[in-house]
């Protein structure tokens, strides 16, 4: 490779690594509910307090180069702690810890006792090595999609980082003593610096497209949640829907839909306010939750209506945890300051075997349910199988 200025790379890498550093500071400042920024960003500008240092020193290796190679080190283990964060780990801090000491013991060891630089220069590259092959464990990921793929391309590029670092102190271990009189003037050091430099932009670019990514995510989301209970709301709902009718038509297996609606829920709203219904609303969604099973989704079709979507369930078998869901509504009050308030609810259920998948096929039947279920007496469920035509169109007409 060609020769390169040391301090003109070293100099323009620290000038991307605050510009990132800031971008990813200001991501996190607006976004606090993504967790990884924060690291990311402190990582950066500690890598560029070091570069800092590092360039200062670098023509004859002196006291405040030991500092700098120890935070660059620590900066680049804060990216473990925010790759952590970010994919809903635990950050281990004590690893950008261990390897600020681990760094800065050696090096002062080897530059200020045993005036080694050739060692000081293996062993940082072999440190530097193990926390970018430690990056690159951590962003493999199993995920499809654009941020699985993000992962594999950060992956890849940690790894390179590794394969240079190692090739750094392998080329150090056979280098002439003379080129570690001056750092400035061993050529491999501008040929490293120049691909870490580029290699770093690259990450910390990945960083952002990720983050991109996440806040994407998180604004659909939001998009398809209701903002009261907490549950989906109706176009989730019929998007949740929609996926599990494929699944379930593809390999033959039956889906059901549950309408439930609480009984008399205007006299909530007049007796004890809206604010106490809306608290109602979400003591029932509360309470529906943990009684549905794992894959059943709950959303609120509208007003005081839900709706629950059941995979691989007969309407047979719905009945029973519509049952469920009635008596788990009936025997929790939600407790207000003052009063203790008992509502009930009337379900209805009907499922693809008579039905078929269409969703609102599957609604309007199970809503039909629900009326009889009201017309006769509330508190109860009701299958659609049992409800004829003549009291559908009575329903009509009504």
């Amino acid at each position: 490779m060609p020769n390169f200025d040391l301090r003109t790379i070293v100099f323009m890498s620290m000038l991307l690594t605050f510009m990132f550093s800031m971008m990813l500071a200001i991501t996190r400042v607006h976004h606090k509910e993504i967790h990884g920024p924060g690291y990311w960003s402190v990582g950066n500008l500690v890598v560029g307090l070091g570069m800092i240092l590092v360039l200062i020193q670098l023509d004859s290796s002196k006291v405040l180069f030991l500092p700098g190679m120890a935070l660059i080190g620590t900066g680049l283990s804060l990216y473990i702690n925010g790759i952590q964060a970010f994919t809903n780990r635990i950050p281990d801090h004590r690893i950008p810890v261990l390897v600020f000491v681990l760094l800065l013991g050696m090096d002062a060891y080897y530059m200020l006792v045993q005036h080694d630089v050739r060692t000081m220069v293996v062993l940082d590259s072999a440190v530097f090595a193990l926390v970018y092959l430690l990056c690159a464990r951590l962003t493999t990921s199993k995920d499809d999609g654009l941020l699985g793929t993000l992962f594999w391309i950060a992956s890849s590029l940690f790894l390179i980082s590794a394969l240079v670092m190692a090739a750094r102190a392998m080329l150090a271990l056979n280098a002439d003593a003379s080129v570690f009189q001056s750092l400035a003037s061993w050529s491999v050091n501008a040929n490293v610096f120049l691909l870490g430099a580029v290699i770093q932009f690259f990450i910390s670019g990945l960083f952002l497209l990720m983050l991109s990514y996440r806040l994407t995510q998180n604004m659909a989301s939001i998009a398809l949640m209701d903002g009261l209970t907490g549950v989906v709301n109706r176009r989730g709902l019929e998007d949740a829907a929609h996926k599990m009718q494929g699944i379930c038509k593809r390999i033959n297996l039956s889906m059901t839909v549950m309408m439930i609606d609480i009984d008399h829920f205007k006299k909530v709203n007049d007796q004890y306010g809206h604010l106490v219904g809306d608290d109602m609303l979400r003591h029932l969604a509360k309470t529906i939750t943990g009684i549905l099973r794992s894959g059943d989704v709950l959303g609120r079709y509208g007003g005081e209506e839900f709706c629950v979507c059941l995979p691989n369930t007969t309407e047979q078998d719905a009945v029973g945890l519509a049952e469920r869901i009635r008596i788990g509504v009936e025997n929790a009050p939600l407790l207000d300051r003052r009063h203790k308030i008992h509502v009930t609810v009337s379900i209805g259920v009907a499922d693809s075997v008579r039905v078929g998948y269409d969703f609102k096929a599957l609604v309007h039947a199970a809503d039909n349910a629900l009326y009889q279920a009201k017309n006769a007496g509330r508190n109860r469920v009701v299958r659609a199988s049992l409800v004829t035509d003549t009291q559908v169109e009575r329903r009509r007409k009504h």
